[in-house]
Order: structure tokens, then sequence, then C-alpha cells
């Protein structure tokens, strides 16, 4: 089997094409063997953004409140509320659409507080403040507080100053304490005084 060659009318026999190919495949082993040479499996995993440990870590947090009036203009009584559930709404674009998804879900502890770790595939969002929000799903059982079914019941993030001078890739924000509202002379208050 012979090659023939356009310029000049010059043959090249199947040895010299076995050889050039031969060093093409050496050159390509070559380059991805040095990566290997230098770093273990588990580093190359980190350096591709694979493996046990994250790149990156986006935190959020806050507290879920609820406030009751014994009496229209008296001060409010606050107390925790254990046993919300919270989720982070996220707005990201596509090539055509702009949609809104919940990304990561929380129940607030014996205090009322939430922490949960984003999703990695949010972490490159650009303004994540403007772009993702906290909103209360459900509340727990017995609660005299109410879910606002308002546009306003979702609650925007800030950056928590100390997370944006770390160099350790993790960005925390929060919410702040959410406050909501018992439902005025919910049955299960009463008045102990007068």
């Amino acid at each position: 089997m012979e090659l023939v060659v356009g310029v000049g009318g010059g043959r090249i026999g199947p040895a010299p094409l076995l050889l050039l190919f031969l060093m093409l495949a050496a050159a390509v082993a070559a380059d991805a063997a040095s990566m290997e040479l230098y770093f273990s499996p588990a580093e190359l995993a980190r350096i591709a953004g694979y493996g046990e440990e994250p790149v990156s870590t986006v935190v959020v947090s806050g507290q879920v409140a609820c406030e009751l009036r014994l009496d229209p203009g008296s001060d409010p009584l606050t107390f925790d509320l254990p046993g919300a559930v919270v989720s982070v709404a996220c707005e990201t674009e596509g090539p055509n659409t702009k949609t809104k998804a919940n990304a990561a879900f929380a129940t607030t502890d014996e205090s009322g507080n939430f922490t949960m770790d984003l999703p990695s595939r949010l972490h490159a969002t650009p303004s994540l403040e403007n772009a993702c929000s906290v909103e209360v799903l459900q509340l727990p059982p017995g609660s005299p507080c109410r879910r606002r079914s308002l546009p306003s019941s979702s609650h925007g993030l800030r950056p928590l100053p100390s997370s944006s001078s770390s160099g350790d890739g993790v960005r925390a924000y929060t919410t702040g304490v959410i406050r909501l509202h018992a439902a005025p002379r919910h049955a299960g208050v009463q008045r102990v005084c007068r």
C-alpha cells in the first residue's frame, strides 16, 4: 500500500506514515502524562472542579421569627419560629428565558435559625444578592403566624462583610431576621390581663 502525495508526485510508503502517527500519539500521551507526573489523582480532580472538596462554597443563613400583638398599637411580642421550611429561589437566565426556581431548602432549628449551602451550579451567578431571595414555604403546625401571599414575601440576601475578604472560597449571605406576623386575634391567643 502506497500513499500518493499530490505535490511533486512523490510517494510515501506505509512505514513513514506509521512513524508520523506514532510520534503524534506519543506527543499527546506525553502531554497528558506530564500532568499526572506532577499531581495526584485527587489533586487533578480538585483542579478540574470535581471530587469531594468543592472549589467554592456559598452559604445562606437567617432566622425566622413571629411577631404577635395582643392589642392594636401595643408593642409586639417576638418569638423564634422552629420547624419552618424556607427555600432560596434564584432567577437564572437561559438562552431565551428567565426562570426562578427553588435551589435549596432548609428547616429552622429550635432557635428559628437556618443555614443552607447553595448548589454549585449557582456559585457563578452574577450579583447573587440580586438574583436570589429567601422565602418561607411552610410554617410549623399550630403556628399563630401566617405567611404573606404578597410579592414582598420573599426576602433579599445581603453579603456578610467577613466573607467577601476571605480567600478560602467561602461566600456567606444572610437575610437577617424574617419577621412574620400573627393573625389578628388568633384563636390560640388569649388575653391574660386587662
